[in-house]
């Protein structure tokens, strides 16, 4: 298990009652309180199916208790913990729906996402699971932008944007060994459009300059070259993009752009559909 995600677990094993008195309080007279404690008592020493067990008699026994709540996020938990990540997201999902107010739903929709991201294969196998993980980091951002389980998944968000891009970019360099330049471009496009703030934006640009060299589209593929040497001046991908530049004997006459023309921050993704 991630050290991070433990820590956040061991946080929220210790917040999960309001104190320690309260709870001994209450056993002798609460139930639901009791089989809380002994469910959590199970998540502490690793018996995560008997953790599961308690928690599900818990729900069932008294389903409108607050510790029912809980519980039904401690079973997707529970599963996490296990390894058992479909089940855990299963659960973590109806959590988030049967408690759409409930103060932990950050917190849910985190490990959620998180059960997506320990499972992020390498860029040669199908990326399903990268892509949740993105989108769930992603709603818990738009939702809960102050939460400080976003925080955490902008982090993680960097590193899939990093990892789905190069995704793209291999698929798109085998359609361009085939010489399919048009499907090779739709894929270093979809680098451009959705991930900006990745590492493989200068690669990306330097292939479609490459693609577009390829089909004839010189005035498009010089303009690129201006837009990639003006982000990335000191990039390898510029000082090949000059190769092709020099190669091919392209005009650097057919325009003068303007810095706003060049600037990725400041360019929409309409204008690069244009290229």
């Amino acid at each position: 298990m991630n050290i991070n995600v433990l820590t956040i677990i061991l946080f929220l094993f210790f917040s999960s009652c309001s104190s320690n008195k309260e709870i001994k309080t209450n056993i002798s007279t609460s139930d639901d309180v009791s089989l809380y404690n002994l469910a959590m008592k199970n998540l502490k020493k690793q018996e995560y199916g008997e953790a599961i067990d308690n928690f599900t008699e818990l729900e069932i026994q008294y389903p409108y208790s607050p510790w029912a709540s809980r519980g039904q996020l401690m079973i997707g938990f529970a599963h996490y913990s296990a390894n058992e990540y479909d089940e855990a997201i299963l659960n973590l999902s109806k959590f988030v729906e049967l408690n759409p107010n409930h103060e932990l739903i950050p917190y849910a929709i985190y490990l959620k996402a998180y059960s997506y991201f320990e499972r992020i294969p390498d860029i040669n196998l199908d990326q399903k699971f990268s892509t949740r993980a993105y989108e769930e980091f992603s709603e818990l951002i738009n939702r809960y932008p102050r939460s400080k389980y976003a925080v955490k998944s902008k982090k993680h968000i960097k590193k899939l944007k990093n990892h789905l891009a190069a995704k793209e970019i291999k698929v798109g360099k085998y359609y361009q060994s085939q010489g399919d330049y048009l499907a090779a471009v739709k894929r270093y496009k979809v680098v451009l459009r959705e991930y900006r703030q990745s590492t493989q934006i200068p690669e990306s640009i330097f292939r479609l300059i490459e693609s577009y060299v390829s089909i004839g589209l010189i005035k498009q593929s010089y303009y690129l070259f201006k837009i990639l040497e003006y982000n990335f001046p000191r990039s390898q991908w510029t000082r090949e993009g000059s190769k092709i530049v020099e190669k091919y004997k392209i005009d650097k006459n057919l325009a003068k752009y303007k810095k706003k023309q060049l600037d990725l921050k400041k360019l929409k993704s309409s204008d690069l559909d244009l290229l």
